[in-house]
């Protein structure tokens, strides 16, 4: 390598004109020159191959690629990715990458029944989904979890901050969200607030629950629970709370949309942000955290819905400001 980049003998003779001191010097420069251009092309040549496997290749799927890709730009290391859907995925050997992260519930389930060594990073799922993993595969320390829901003292505290009047809050549990309800309960007592839940086993008990949970007035809070909360329930659900004047307060940015007073989601650009933060540290020898709700999030207000009921609202940016404070006084 010295010989392809300094002409042996002109070298040698400015080394014998030099006095021994600045000669020594001068050699080790050059072989420490050498040595750091060979370091960093072995290191181009073995980019770390990260595959990523979408539920779907589109819509929020393809949108957490996208930021990925744009925040492992801004990394040092190399990285090479293997953006592909749960389909490909079912067929494809994953023997030759060093991290997998898989996106969404489709992606889930399909690596969940694969055999591979990588790390396995999951995301866009609930905490609820990543519980339900084998145990094997929840703990063989090789699998971790960044989950769409919000951390519950976060999510009361949003109750708390943009709805400081409201001191009940309504719950309604199914057989996906018992345990993510009883945390919640939970940290609404903490906060000195009157959480009431009521167990939801049918579509036709929601409108009787509402009924009981809300005979005074206070917050309908959703959660991440398909079997309550989906896209032919929510109108329903919204529309019920509001004939007892009760808002509801959302996990979706779609949930504003639908009519929900206020939301707190993390989108999936903000979830492909943090996974690109922790894939870069696993790929730096970093061991695997351990399964984390979202540290980055939003704020959402539908505001016709707040004119609508009479409630005065402070700005998305300030709600997510106070909220950012409390966690990080």
């Amino acid at each position: 390598m010295l010989s392809q980049l300094l002409p042996i003998r002109p070298m040698r003779a400015l080394l014998c004109a030099l006095p021994g001191p600045f000669a020594r010097a001068l050699e080790c420069l050059c072989f420490a020159f050498v040595l750091l251009l060979v370091t960093t092309g072995g290191r181009e040549a073995s980019a770390a191959t990260i595959a990523v496997v979408l539920s779907e290749s589109r819509g929020a799927y393809q949108e957490f690629a996208d930021a990925l890709r744009a925040e492992l730009r801004r990394d040092q290391q190399t990285h090479e990715l293997l953006v592909i859907d749960s389909e490909q995925a079912a067929s494809r050997s994953l023997a030759d990458v060093q991290l997998v992260i898989g996106v969404g519930g489709k992606a889930m389930d399909v690596l969940a029944a694969k055999d591979f060594k990588a790390p396995l990073l999951l995301t866009l799922i609930p905490r609820s989904s990543y519980d339900k993993l084998p145990a094997a595969r929840r703990d063989d320390h090789k699998t971790t979890g960044l989950f769409i829901d919000q951390p519950p003292t976060r999510y009361i505290d949003l109750v708390r901050v943009a709805l400081p009047d409201a001191d009940r809050i309504g719950l309604l549990a199914g057989r996906d969200s018992h345990d993510n309800v009883a945390r919640l309960a939970q940290v609404a007592r903490d906060r000195k607030l009157h959480p009431a839940v009521e167990t939801i086993n049918s579509e036709g008990e929601i409108y009787p629950a509402i009924q009981r949970l809300f005979p005074d007035g206070g917050v309908l809070l959703a959660t991440p629970d398909t079997t309550i909360f989906n896209t032919q329930t929510i109108p329903n659900i919204i529309l019920s709370a509001y004939r007892f004047r009760v808002p509801v307060v959302g996990f979706s940015q779609g949930s504003v949309k639908s009519g929900a007073l206020i939301a707190l989601f993390s989108t999936p650009s903000q979830l492909g942000t943090q996974s690109a933060e922790i894939a870069s540290k696993v790929l730096a020898g970093t061991p695997l955290p351990a399964p984390q709700y979202p540290r980055i999030f939003s704020v959402g207000i539908n505001t016709v819905v707040a004119r609508s009921l009479s409630i005065e609202m402070e700005s998305e940016s300030v709600i997510h400001d106070r909220l950012d404070k409390a966690e990080h006084p």
